[in-house]
């Protein structure tokens, strides 16, 4: 019966595929009784208004669709000059060949006695720069999401972390009409608002507003933004979930949603500890866990945060909460605000296997750290956007965030000789607490002219941040010798206190001199102000009473930088080039107020910067770019007092750093096509760096290592990709093949002798999917190969390799059933000893709706069925190798239940999967 099943199955979709109708005809001006080239021929399914086929007329006024599956279609042909003109289809396998001969279009201006109008909004389609989907020309299932309705979009990706990339370019910002949605978690709209609520999906650029982000005067972000239909603006709409094992897990979700007019009023929560709350990058942003970052600014005023990916995972639980309101309370007046908050804990448990290679000797060493972290943060954002006149515009923002952090570890270490025999053993407990905030204010003016392109603005921004830290540090160290062994403890009270200050003003102006050419000057002045205190007290006899001056200090560093611009801008239809520079002073101060050392810094630089982009259409472009930009050292790597939180490890800053000055070199592809979907992408990158910051590395006769802040010259690293997204049978097969490269040298000193780590990174992969009517299936294979080499020991010069293949299924059942399943084996190799772990995750889910609007859905969900699930990693960090284990959430089961409601009582889209 079911080899039955499986033939009929094989045999309707190899005869989906192969039956086709052809449609073909010639258009004529009647006018001129004439061929008519370039009309567009368009073929519609009738019942979801999805497009089919496209074509454009030939020199003859010929044309000829590609063959289109059976169905009921509409097909219009259309021309700018005259009126359009429809046909319904109704295919039939009995005919498969539709020819309309001569095919008159009527001037627009030609009365008619009788007009039938069938409205039609063409499915993709270009306003402007702006590329526009109509939401309801897609098929997307019941109750689907905006991120489901986002996957259907032609040139629009989302990844299983809620990332969006639009035509192979990452999506900076997600509105929801024009406005920003939750502040900076764009996956509360994309996972929460319902697809049928959309109008439109546009995706386009803007300039950043952020003037410190302007660095050559082409920083751009690509903006998706969510137009809401009309209905969805006059009432209200949202979702409550819960699911629980009854045990041990749980997630839940409530979000609210009321409009009217301009008026916009959201709430939500969410609560859970799965990992559904995964704490990746995005997660530690949007959750408000700022101390996890390593904080930095470059010579143009650049804020940037740094992420080490080797964070430990661990078991999450984490909820947040919040509201959102946004109001025109005046014809002029706009105001928004919004407020979060985020409480978040993680338990850790991190193995670690190194190996350390030095010129004449290697050794070893094994990690086990156990950690519990505890953030809270509540953030509040305040803005008004005024429109002082026709041409000017003021907008204010402010923004305050409140911060505290938990945390306590344990960590263990035996250090292994290269005989495998054990040399020191140390045990490190840490615990401390912190709080903070963070205030931060802009105000910027925008002024327009009546002569077109002619544009002033000017801006000012301020921020202040400070944080408290209170600790304690207490570790255990035992030393073996051949024959004997001695122990050392250390007992410390830590005090860390950090404030940190910056005023930025700014002022351009842009004048158009012809039109195709403007320029435009500069100005910016920026202050930056930041102290770190620090304090280390011992426990003598029971209490903390004696400082410890080696490892207290007091240190500030303030910055101060006028920088001028000028820019050249030369644009036409296809193209846009620029080219300028920029030109700055800067003045540092250092000053060691507990030793009394003072040191300054003036340096006056050039920093030039060119792009150029070509349209060759609108679905294909070619950008090449090349900037230069300086890092400044942060003040952690400027304070002159060594960091002993882990003995094993200790930091040192050098008041001596220089910041850094970087040439950066991009190329960029896209191309696509709307109709067939094809799509490819290639890109490559090439930055190399003087005064780049490193380390000087000390490993002293027990295994410890001292590093300090240096810098290096000639630290570059390149890297490319190539992609592309074929398919077939009217998309319901499609293969995405991809490659990436990259290939990195980098220099440190190691015991005073120069290392070069030569890093060499490269995967492919490829992905089929298939998707027929209430079937979906897709399989995904990639292989990475990863090799480095060192100058200072080949015994380091090992390369290892991940294998990846995973597949799902998704199938609509009868009786409003859904099946889904996935499964992802992982292959890893050549790595130490008891890392090289092969494993296979399997998730599987059951689920139904009920009710005429099936807004309510039951489902019972399986993670992780085989219990295999596990973190591993390699990082290579210069003479070091390290390999890490992870433990994270493996095998638990889900009942989930799901309400959706909203003031419209009209029938949620139900049959399309």
């Amino acid at each position: 019966m079911k080899r039955s099943l499986l033939c009929l199955f094989l045999i309707s979709t190899i005869s989906s595929f192969s039956q086709k109708l052809s449609i073909s005809g010639n258009v004529q001006d009647t006018a001129a009784n004439s061929p008519l080239p370039n009309a567009i021929v368009m073929a519609v399914k009738l019942m979801d208004s999805t497009l089919i086929g496209f074509t454009r007329t030939d020199a003859n006024g010929a044309f000829k669709l590609k063959p289109i599956p059976i169905d009921t279609y509409q097909v219009i042909i259309s021309h700018p000059k005259f009126a359009d003109m429809g046909y319904f289809i109704f295919g039939d396998k009995k005919n498969l060949d539709y020819d309309f001969g001569k095919i008159i279009l009527q001037p627009k201006n030609v009365s008619l006695d009788e007009v039938t109008i069938f409205a039609f909004k063409d499915p993709i389609y270009y306003k402007g720069d702006t590329l526009i989907y109509t939401a309801d020309s897609f098929k997307v299932k019941a109750n689907a999401t905006v991120e489901d309705l986002l996957k259907k979009l032609p040139g629009l990706k989302v990844d299983k972390t809620g990332k969006i990339t639009s035509q192979g370019k990452a999506v900076d910002k997600v509105l929801v009409d024009g406005d920003e949605f939750f502040g900076g978690d764009p996956t509360v709209a994309t996972r929460n608002l319902n697809a049928s609520s959309i109008e439109s999906v546009q995706v386009y650029e803007k300039k950043s507003d952020d003037v410190a982000n302007s660095s050559t005067g082409e920083e751009t972000q690509k903006i998706l933004n969510l137009k809401l239909k009309d209905e969805a603006k006059k009432g209200y709409f949202g979702k409550l979930s819960g699911a629980s094992d009854f045990q041990k897990f749980f997630e839940g979700e409530a979000l609210g949603n009321y409009f009217k007019k301009k008026l916009k009023v959201s709430v939500f929560g969410l609560a859970s500890n799965t990992p559904n709350s995964s704490f990746n990058w995005d997660d530690v942003f949007k959750y408000g866990l700022n101390n996890e970052f390593d904080r930095g600014q470059n010579e143009e005023g650049d804020m940037f945060m740094s992420y080490s990916s080797s964070q430990p995972m661990g078991i999450p639980q984490t909820i947040k909460s919040g509201f959102y309101y946004n109001d025109k309370i005046f014809k002029n007046t706009k105001l928004n605000l919004n407020y979060s908050y985020n409480n978040s804990l993680v338990d850790s448990k991190v193995n670690k296997n190194a190996q350390y290679f030095l010129e004449d000797t290697s050794y070893t060493s094994a990690n086990v750290a156990e950690a519990v972290t505890k953030n809270e943060a509540h953030a509040i954002n305040i803005g008004v956007e005024q429109r002082i006149d026709s041409l000017t515009d003021i907008t204010l923002n402010s923004k305050v965030k409140l911060l505290s952090t938990a945390m306590s570890s344990m960590d263990e270490t035996d250090f292994l000789s290269s005989n495998n025999v054990k040399t020191r053993n140390t045990t490190i407990n840490n615990s401390n607490k912190s709080s903070g905030y963070d205030l931060s204010n802009t105000i910027k003016l925008l002024k327009r002219f009546h002569k077109k392109d002619r544009l002033l603005t000017v801006n000012y921004s301020n921020s202040l941040s400070e944080n408290n830290t209170d600790g304690v540090l207490k570790t255990d160290n035992y030393f073996y010798a051949d024959t004997s062994q001695s122990f050392n403890r250390v007992n410390q009270k830590k005090k860390v206190f950090n404030n940190n200050q910056s005023h930025i003003s700014g002022i351009s102006f842009l004048e158009p001199i012809t039109k195709k050419i403007k320029i435009e000057a500069s100005y910016d002045y920026m202050y930056y102000n930041s102290k770190q205190d620090k304090s280390a007290i011992n426990n003598i006899n029971g209490e903390y009473n004696q400082l410890d001056s080696s490892l207290t200090n007091n240190f500030t560093n303030v910055k101060q930088i006028n920088r001028a611009g000028l820019k050249f801008i030369y644009e036409v239809k296809k193209m846009r080039f620029t080219i300028g520079t920029k030109a700055r002073n800067v003045f540092v101060d250092n000053n060691n107020i507990f030793k009394a050392q003072r040191t300054t810094q003036n340096f006056n630089n050039i920093l030039p910067f060119s792009t150029m982009r070509y349209k060759f259409s609108e679905n294909k472009s070619l950008s090449l770019n090349y900037r230069t930009s300086s890092v400044n050292p942060t003040i952690t790597q400027l304070q002159p007092v060594p960091d002993n939180s882990n003995p094993n490890f200790i930091n040192i800053g050098n008041p001596d750093l220089l910041p850094t000055f970087t040439h950066q070199v991009d190329l960029n592809f896209n191309s696509w096509k709307s109709v067939s979907g094809k799509y490819t992408w290639l890109g490559m990158t090439y930055m190399y760096t003087n005064n780049d910051m490193s380390t000087a590395t000390y490993y002293d006769s027990i295994g410890r290592t001292v590093s300090k802040a240096i810098n290096v010259n000639g630290n570059y690293n390149m890297n490319g990709y190539l992609g592309t997204s074929l398919p077939f049978f009217d998309k319901q097969l499609e293969f995405e093949p991809n490659f990436n490269a990259s290939y990195a040298s980098n220099k440190i000193l190691v015991n005073q002798v120069e290392n070069i780590t030569k890093d060499l990174r490269s995967s492919v992969n490829l992905k089929i999917d298939v998707e027929i009517d209430d079937f979906e299936v897709g399989v995904n294979g990639s292989y990475a190969y990863n090799s480095s080499s060192s100058t200072l020991n080949n015994s380091s010069n090992k390369p290892y390799s991940t294998q990846s293949l995973s597949g799902n299924i998704k199938v609509k059942l009868p009786l409003k059933f859904f099946v889904e399943t996935d499964a992802n084996y992982t292959i890893n190799s050549k790595r130490s000893n008891g890392y090289n772990i092969n494993y296979l995750v399997w998730n599987a889910s059951l689920s139904k709706t009920f009710g005429k609007r099936e807004n309510f859905i039951l489902g019972a969900y399986a993670y992780d069925m085989l219990n295999q699930n596990i973190s591993v990693d390699r990082d290579i960090s210069s003479n070091v190798i390290t390999d890490i284990k992870t433990n994270i959430i493996s095998r638990y089961f889900l009942l989930k239940a799901t309400i959706k409601f909203n003031s419209n009582k009209a029938k949620e889209e139900e049959d399309e999967f």
